[in-house]
């Protein structure tokens, strides 16, 4: 039994603390618990012990995590989210516990540090350009083309993502993303953004896990995006329907980004989209998926994705290092309404939500409350989970049940 650290868990996160707990461990959570920082009640039922803390302090976090260590001794500290990759990789380097090597861990979380080592290992990728300053937009768009698209280094959830058209938007985009108000997780979005070019193709994930230094691809995932100019995921489904060799393709692309970042240890969530040319990194997270990717990774293939991320953590035998048997496909569809900003009721079909290949209909917010902007993840109002024997019969599902869901 080990007593371990998860630093403001979010997501699929939440669920490393009931896990931790499954296995035998001590799991003690660290949590603002304000703004967006805060961990469902039911989910911190399970940790054995509960720090308020502010989380976005890495000096208090440190020092904090430096006195409950010698108290009673770590066995590991993990990013319940993207965020706090840093911080928990600092703190496992300062405690002599395994974790991801510090400076590869700001690789990993701050986009532009991320697209300047996968060009020094000389892996293709989107071209971008690092924008400081206003005046420094035109030249970039004139290097990278238009359409294009214009981000955050430090945000996630596709916050200020935009594909832009013109140099005005693109000006208009990086503003968004400099203005002082653009905060999430208590965290100011940084003044600086990139100018990437705009990639043309499907977008898939690839969800792994590094292990005593070699990259494991447990599946390939469809993801399907929201109407552009944003970049809302609106579903997912695995495994993709892919042809053996694009498969192999992906993941071999994907291993080589792993190596150029520097990643040693633990879980990886890589995005991709297949150009003409070859897939093209879009990013990759230190991170257990979100959008209960572990979930559909679960039903699916019978993989515990919660399970491998604690023992790399904790230095155990991780397992079997290949992709679990496929059973079946899951996939999930969130309901994207970017014209109801506050709903007083979901109704669904009977027949389709008592269908037993459904296993999850669920909402997002709250009757009556404000829905957030709809440019970003935060904006969608639910979701569905469904599996099926075949890809097809998975998404069939998985639409109709979108196109029956009713908000009034």
């Amino acid at each position: 039994m080990a007593r371990l650290i998860i630093i403001e868990p979010r997501s699929s996160g939440c669920l490393l603390i009931d896990r931790a707990r499954e296995l035998g461990h001590d799991p003690v959570v660290l949590t603002a618990d304000r703004d967006e920082r805060r961990v469902p009640r039911e989910r911190l039922a399970a940790a054995s012990e509960v720090r308020i803390v502010d989380t976005n302090d890495d000096a208090t976090v440190l020092d904090l995590l430096k006195t409950l260590h010698e108290a009673t001794p770590l066995g590991a500290v993990l990013p319940g989210f993207e965020h706090y990759v840093p911080v928990a990789a600092r703190a496992a380097a300062d405690l002599g516990l395994p974790g991801i090597d510090p400076d590869a861990a700001m690789r990993l979380h701050y986009k532009h540090l991320m697209r300047q080592a996968v060009t020094d290992a000389a892996v293709d990728q989107p071209a971008a350009v690092l924008v400081t300053e206003p005046n420094e937009v035109e030249a970039a768009v004139t290097k990278v083309g238009l359409p294009c698209v214009v981000k955050p280094v430090n945000q996630s959830g596709s916050l200020l993502v935009r594909r832009v058209d013109t140099l005005d938007e693109a000006v208009l985009a990086v503003d968004r993303i400099r203005d002082p108000a653009a905060t999430y997780l208590g965290r100011q979005t940084l003044p600086v953004a990139l100018v990437e070019e705009y990639v043309r193709g499907p977008e898939f994930s690839v969800e792994g896990y590094v292990h005593d230094g070699e990259a494991h691809v447990l599946c390939i995932t469809e993801k399907m995006l929201g109407p552009e100019p944003e970049f809302v995921e609106a579903g997912h489904v695995l495994p993709a329907d892919l042809p053996a060799g694009l498969a192999a393709e992906v993941t071999s692309y994907v291993r080589r980004v792993v190596a150029a970042l520097g990643l040693g240890l633990g879980p990886f969530h890589a995005e991709v989209r297949v150009a003409d040319r070859g897939p093209l990194l879009m990013e990759l997270g230190a991170r257990l998926p979100g959008d209960h990717i572990p979930t559909l990774l679960s039903l699916a293939q019978g993989v515990d994705m919660h399970a491998i991320t604690l023992r790399a953590y904790l230095g155990e035998p991780v397992g079997a290092a290949t992709p679990g048997v496929r059973r079946q496909t899951a996939g999930i569809r969130y309901f994207l309404r970017p014209e109801i900003r506050r709903f007083t009721t979901m109704t669904v079909d009977p027949r389709l939500a008592d269908d037993p290949r459904i296993t999850e209909i669920s909402l997002l917010h709250s009757p009556g409350a404000e829905v957030p902007d709809p440019g970003s993840s935060s904006g969608r109002l639910g979701f569905v989970v469904a599996t099926g024997a075949t890809y097809q019969e998975t998404t069939a599902l998985l639409d109709a049940v979108d196109a029956a869901v009713v908000f009034s």
